[in-house]
């Protein structure tokens, strides 16, 4: 995982202009200056302190529980489960009717990735959120990390506040204290073949003494056999689960059914039906541990298993000493125990949340601190994309898994001597994905993953790999499967309100007597909404543009308008709504990067007769969208000129995607190249694809080329493409349709 670049949108998080949001403190007065701040915007916002109770009609929360005072883990623990509670019971309704749900967190302002101490045991706020986004798909869900630093309250307040209004729907969103944007994403790397000692530079081999939480079953003991193979270290399993002896004469091969027959047949009297599962349970497991460790004895480790609860420091500790006292300190730690109680947020209990929770986040505390002592070369968590994405069912789940991850980061910054590694799998073949979790991971595109992959991928991390945070999955190769986990098709929207304030160069794009928006700034938000979307890709693309219907703004100088973005990150389709019903225009997005076409010279172009560009009919705009400076040569295979971009026009600043006034200069000189071939005015209604090179504007001019593309009857069809100064491609527009305007 790597914390990538990611500017914000401009655009406003769906529906916080008409949510009744409430702001819960995080016990130092951040939510009031928050309040206030958004207040001045026009949000009904609300702040309640830490303790209070957030009403079950509420229309959006912001949880900053995430910032308050962390001295020690169980700090963390705290507020965490509080925040589940919260969301548990707002989930009816955010679950059904929608509305805002938003976690803020301080871990370094990139979700733990570089190390942040004590903090890093709140690290689970994001992955409620990303959880909540899943379960509550009509809900606008963001996860802010942002970093405290030296900034004072009111400066965390401004941060917070301009995320929200101006950053769009990207899901995580990292605001460090040097200011800058970004998204956590997992980058591609292969893993390096397994190393045992003493290519292995000394991290584990048959003098290593290995601790490992929750490896004497499932998945984790297939690892560990084949780590047995290869390292052969010494290995002490710890599980909650005793090892007591069955009752004499069972069938060692029976199945589940066939051990409840016996057992029912061997009792002395009625047994119930539950009881008999139970025991029946326990019985299998002793055997699996049983098996696992005559499996680890013949690879090579010797073994053993001690009976204890990772989450009970007392016996945890007498357990280590006993380890200590037969094979010397120990050197190396996994920490695999896990707990499953899937369940959605609105139906989980506060139990199977401790039990799933604590078992993975305390168990972790409480292991580092009964081995604070040890010379540890080797420290390994198994953590899971429920963390890193977020599943349904699983808040409980993907908060733990976070936690892991962020301590592990924490951890590795500050023993740069050991090899710390958080391992966020992918699902297993087996293990606690059950038949019917495999058959939803299935469905959703997400293959499992083989065991005897899994457990060489374990060793070679352990042996060979760099450490920090890995995510292994498996993959048929297929772009679903490799989406299926972090790109779920689920709605994402956003909003944009235009006014004269905030938009006053609209004011100057009139017809008729009425501002109209303009192609050029649709385009603008749709380029953000698909940067939101695919936030890793090195650019997104526009095609099939449609103009659906015009959008007048008549109330630009009163009330102005609200617009609505959505689409799917999935299905790739973008909508922008104005007040009604009806779209007003639609594209498809892919991240298809592909490089500028090259782009031979006009030849035959005459000059431009046009005694003045801006005619105010064919070209109605007024100064702040008069971009078109020069036409240099026109003929019917197309036209030649130059433009100049926002900044020289003096438009206000913002977290511009594109050069809005750039591109309608362009569009411009397509509009005065078709009226040349049609003998009319004419408007954009289509495009076929849609590309910006870089993000925002660049400083000086642009030269603008149009090259006709064979059409018939009344419209014309063209490709545009502008380029800076330096000759740099700045922006292409394919297969543009000008159609002649009604009289």
């Amino acid at each position: 995982m790597v914390a990538a670049p990611a500017p914000p949108t401009g655009l406003t998080m769906y529906g916080l202009s008409d949510a009744r949001l409430f702001i819960v403190d995080e016990g130092a007065g951040l939510a009031g200056l928050l309040a206030e701040l958004l207040q001045a915007q026009g949000v009904s916002a609300m702040p309640i302190g830490y303790c209070e109770e957030v009403p079950d009609d509420a229309g959006g929360v912001v949880l900053l529980g995430g910032m308050a005072r962390v001295a020690e883990p169980a700090d963390g623990f705290r507020h965490q489960r509080t925040a589940f509670q919260l969301a548990r019971r707002l989930a009816p309704t955010l679950g059904s009717a929608g509305g805002l749900f938003v976690t803020v967190q301080d871990t370094g302002g990139d979700f733990g990735l570089a190390g942040t101490g004590e903090r890093a045991w709140v690290g689970g706020f994001a992955a409620l959120a990303r959880t909540a986004a899943k379960e509550w798909p009509q809900a606008a869900v963001k996860a802010i990390d942002c970093a405290r630093a030296e900034r004072t309250s009111g400066e965390l307040a401004e941060a917070i506040t301009a995320e929200l209004l101006r950053g769009g729907p990207l899901l995580d969103v990292g605001l460090r204290s040097d200011g800058t944007r970004v998204t956590p994403r997992p980058r591609p790397a292969e893993l390096e073949p397994a190393q045992p000692e003493p290519a292995g530079r000394g991290r584990i081999g048959p003098d290593s003494v290995m601790v490992v939480t929750g490896g004497a079953r499932g998945v984790t003991a297939a690892a560990l056999i084949e780590l047995a193979r290869v390292c052969k270290p010494r290995l002490a399993l710890l599980g909650r689960t005793e090892l007591a002896d069955e009752p004499p004469g069972l069938p060692q091969d029976a199945d589940e059914q066939t051990l409840t027959r016996e057992l029912a047949r061997l009792a002395d009297g009625p047994v119930s039906p539950a009881k008999l599962a139970a025991r029946v349970r326990q019985i299998m497991a002793v055997r699996e541990i049983r098996g696992t460790l005559a499996a680890l004895a013949e690879a090579g480790s010797p073994a053993r298993y001690l009976s204890v609860d990772a989450t009970d420091a007392g016996a945890l500790s007498m357990a280590l000493e006993e380890v200590r006292a037969d094979w010397g300190p120990i050197t190396a730690v996994v920490h695999a125990a896990g707990r499953l109680a899937d369940r959605y947020m609105a139906e989980k209990t506060d139990a199977q949340f401790d039990g799933v929770f604590d078992t993975k986040a305390v168990g972790l505390s409480t292991l580092l601190e009964a081995t604070s002592k040890d010379p540890l070369t080797t420290l390994c968590v198994f953590s899971s994309v429920a963390g890193t994405f977020g599943n349904q069912g699983q808040s409980d789940y993907a908060m733990a898994n976070e936690v892991l991850a962020h301590v592990a980061s924490a951890e590795a910054a500050r023993r740069p001597e050991c090899h710390v590694s958080s391992i966020a799998w992918g699902p297993w073949d087996g293990g606690m994905v059950t038949p019917a979790l495999a058959a939803h991971f299935t469905r959703a595109g997400v293959p499992l993953l083989p065991q005897a992959e899994g457990a060489e991928a374990f060793v070679a991390e352990l042996t060979a790999g760099r450490g920090s945070r890995v995510l292994i999955s498996a993959t048929d190769g297929s772009p679903r499967s490799a989406e299926a986990l972090g790109r779920p098709d689920e709605p994402i929207r956003a909003q944009i309100t235009v006014t004269a304030r905030s938009h006053p160069h609209l004011a100057d794009h009139v017809i008729a007597g009425t501002p109209v928006l303009p192609m050029a700034q649709a385009l603008e938000w749709l380029t953000g909404a698909a940067r939101s979307w695919h936030p890793d890709a090195a650019q997104v693309v526009l095609r099939d543009v449609r103009v659906l219907r015009g959008a007048p703004l008549p109330e630009l100088n009163e009330a102005g308008h609200g617009f609505t973005l959505s689409g799917s990150a999935g299905g790739a389709v973008a909508e922008l709504h104005g007040d009604g019903k009806h779209p007003h225009y639609r594209a498809r997005i892919e991240p298809e990067p592909q490089p500028m076409e090259a782009q031979h010279p006009l030849e035959g172009l005459e000059p431009s007769r046009r005694e003045e560009i801006y005619d105010g009919e064919t070209l109605f705009h007024g100064p702040l969208f008069q971009s078109l400076t020069r036409i240099d040569g026109m003929s019917s295979a197309g036209a030649r000129g130059s433009v100049i971009g926002l900044g020289d026009l003096g438009w206000q600043d913002g977290d511009w995607q594109t050069d809005p006034a750039a591109i309608d200069g362009a569009l411009q000189l397509a509009v005065v190249w078709a009226e040349a071939l049609l003998g009319g005015a004419t408007l954009p209604m289509a495009l076929g694809e849609f590309r910006a090179y870089r993000v925002g504007s660049a400083d000086g001019g642009f030269s603008c080329t149009v090259r006709a593309v064979p059409a018939n009857g009344d419209h014309a069809q063209c490709h545009v493409a502008l380029a800076t100064g330096d000759g740099e491609p700045f922006a292409e527009l394919r297969d543009l349709e000008l159609v002649l305007r009604p009289s």
